[in-house]
């Protein structure tokens, strides 16, 4: 009997785990695209991409992130009630651990973040790591005030908010209420997160990433709420992109 039921409990997370990923793979490979694909189809790629001389320019371009991240994230809400198997807006918010946030947690999150932050900093110089390919591109392509505040409000604002929905908030549900647990709900978001952040051509950064997930995972699991792992990731790419936003 012990056998079976553990059988079922096996056969239930593999279930889970492959949704899990199905889900994750609609909302970071599936929607860009067809966000992409509305731009070009509306005309909006021939406004944005005057300058564009090769496609590795397309995922640096201030005015093509911005809009393409605006719109997957707006095509991510239709999807929330089913990935998270809520019947209404109130157990959405519920499962994705939207709560109210309280003082001390927050500063906590801030310091744990900026700490983070120049540590990571720190070790880059210390092994001599350049910046990527990726962020002089971006950096490149950042010449203007518009252009600045695109980038602000895609990189510091919306993804944010995107990524750790999909990430911390609805893989983190699926997943913890499994034989995987809280690990798991940490490790595998992190893993997915890590190879689909594809444009860093360094394993330092890979491995800087992945424990940025894990980090943005605990504090999902200690908190209980989705807007601290919010805040640090807005914390952390403003940092990151201080110097060209500034």
């Amino acid at each position: 009997m012990d056998d079976a039921i553990k059988q079922q409990v096996n056969q239930s997370t593999v279930e889970s785990l492959l949704y899990t990923l199905y889900w994750l793979a609609f909302f970071s490979l599936a929607l860009p695209m067809a966000s992409y694909l509305i731009i070009f189809l509306s005309g909006g790629g021939a406004l944005l991409l005057n300058d564009i001389t090769h496609l590795e320019q397309l995922d640096s371009n201030p005015g093509l992130v911005f809009i393409s991240t605006f719109l997957t994230a707006v095509l991510t809400l239709p999807f929330l009630k089913s990935t998270l198997d809520a019947q209404n807006k109130s157990e959405v918010i519920g499962r994705l651990a939207i709560e109210k946030v309280a003082l001390f947690p927050l500063i906590i999150t801030v310091l744990l973040t900026a700490a983070y932050v120049l540590l990571e900093q720190w070790l880059f110089g210390f092994m001599e790591v350049a910046l990527p390919g990726f962020m002089l591109e971006v950096e490149a392509q950042t010449n203007s005030l518009l252009a600045k505040i695109m980038l602000f409000l895609a990189a510091v604002f919306i993804g944010p908010i995107f990524e750790e929905v999909v990430f911390r908030g609805v893989a983190f549900y699926r997943l913890k209420k499994t034989a995987l647990g809280a690990i798991g709900a940490i490790i595998i978001p992190s893993i997915v997160f890590t190879l689909l952040h594809g444009q860093y051509d360094q394993v330092e950064i890979f491995i800087s990433l992945f424990v940025f997930s894990c980090l943005m995972g605990l504090i999902r699991h200690l908190s209980g709420n989705l807007w601290y792992c919010i805040i640090a990731h807005m914390i952390c790419n403003l940092l990151a992109l201080g110097e060209i936003i500034w």
